[in-house]
């Protein structure tokens, strides 16, 4: 009989299999988000959130890239909603300095709160609610890198509105 109180590497959820579970718990939530926009009002949140807490299977500078737009989101109050991304020229501008970022290793102690614990509410504003929750605590954990978070932030500040 297996173990069912495995932890994932990356973000020390208790998941059956270890990150494929959590994986396929995030993956499962993108699905309702996607599903119905109601439940995909927070999407950016889930997916900044995510990444960070599962650094190491992202590119190294994926970290900068989605802790600056969590700031964004948590501390400038942009639009999290999934389709709230900077128009195409927006993006591509913002492409040309991602490739500068810097690596930000993780931090030891990744959030309070995982995406498991982001799974199953019962209704969009629950779900909402986690979600905000679940950024929160991940923004909270990068802390030692909130002083370059919001620097970038602030100057790509027009990279990330949209009409």
């Amino acid at each position: 009989m297996r173990d069912a109180r495995i932890r994932c590497p990356e973000c020390g959820a208790i998941v059956p299999d270890g990150f494929a579970s959590c994986n396929a718990v995030f993956n499962d939530v993108c699905a309702r988000e996607y599903g119905d926009p109601i439940w995909g009002a927070a999407h950016l949140m889930t997916v900044d959130a995510y990444v960070l807490q599962h650094s190491s299977q992202h590119g190294p500078r994926s970290n900068a890239f989605h802790l600056m737009r969590l700031c964004r989101l948590i501390e400038h109050g942009d639009n999290p909603a999934i389709g709230r991304r900077p128009p195409r020229q927006q993006g591509k501008a913002l492409e040309k300095h991602y490739r500068s970022f810097p690596y930000l290793p993780p931090p030891s102690q990744p959030g309070s709160i995982a995406i498991v614990d982001v799974h199953g509410a019962r209704t969009p504003q629950e779900h909402i609610e986690r979600v905000r929750s679940y950024a929160q605590s991940v923004w909270n954990a990068w802390t030692v890198h909130h002083a370059w978070a919001r620097e970038w932030a602030t100057s790509a500040r027009g990279h990330f509105e949209t009409g």
